[in-house]
């Protein structure tokens, strides 16, 4: 026997089985192709919901308009108030018809069934062009309704879109 042994070979650790990353846009997808798909029976909903909020408000706005006449200077103090009042339901108003509207017209046939069939180059590509920029019709659809319907009534368009844009599968080019 030899006094220098050899070492004996050692095992080869196995590969850990690696986790195939997901990526963000397929952590998404999902949600985004849902809310995209039905968010125009949303915007439908959201618009007749304003339209009876602001009918009721200046229902309730004449009556209490009514019942400030009844006391003497009282008017004067509030009239900036019933104005601003009159102006923001009349807006909900306006901003409900404008929801319906788009939500049938626009929504859902150039929008959720687009998302429904997962043509996302329609969606990336559906734009107004000023100059050398590039803005998708939706996301000014949904700020338009964001403004009329108290900040929120947009909201159901936008977040697809910009899930898409900024997680999606294809690169959004803002500049032609």
């Amino acid at each position: 026997m030899s006094s220098e042994q050899k070492p004996q070979p050692q095992p080869k650790p196995k590969p850990k089985p690696t986790k195939k990353e997901k990526s963000s846009w397929e952590g998404v997808e999902g949600f985004a192709k849902w809310l995209g798909q039905y968010c125009w029976i949303f915007v439908l909903i959201e618009g007749v919901l304003f339209i009876i909020w602001g009918i009721v408000g200046l229902a309730w706005l004449a009556a209490a308009e009514a019942a400030v006449q009844e006391v003497p200077g009282a008017a004067a103090a509030v009239a900036y108030d019933i104005a601003l009042a009159r102006l923001t339901y009349t807006l909900w108003i306006i901003g409900g018809i404008l929801g319906i509207i788009f939500a049938v017209a626009l929504v859902k046939p150039r929008f959720s069934n687009k998302w429904a069939d997962k043509d996302y180059d329609y969606l990336l590509n559906d734009v107004v062009k000023i100059g050398s920029l590039r803005i998708p019709l939706f996301l000014i659809i949904g700020i338009v309704l964001e403004i009329l319907m108290s900040w929120w009534g947009g909201l159901i368009i936008i977040i697809p879109l910009l899930l898409l844009i900024f997680m999606g599968p294809k690169e959004y080019k803002w500049k032609e």
